[in-house]
């Protein structure tokens, strides 16, 4: 049920716990490729 994912401004919620699980995971895989491409660009 992600619940070792702290939520985030977006809600990070689904229509069941399978959706909001992906959902949550994948959220945080785009986020950590934005920074660590940020951070190459830098």
């Amino acid at each position: 049920r992600c619940s070792n994912y702290k939520p985030t401004s977006t809600g990070c919620r689904g229509i069941d716990a399978k959706h909001w699980n992906s959902y949550c995971t994948t959220t945080h895989t785009y986020v950590r490729a934005l920074t660590m491409e940020n951070e190459h660009a830098s």
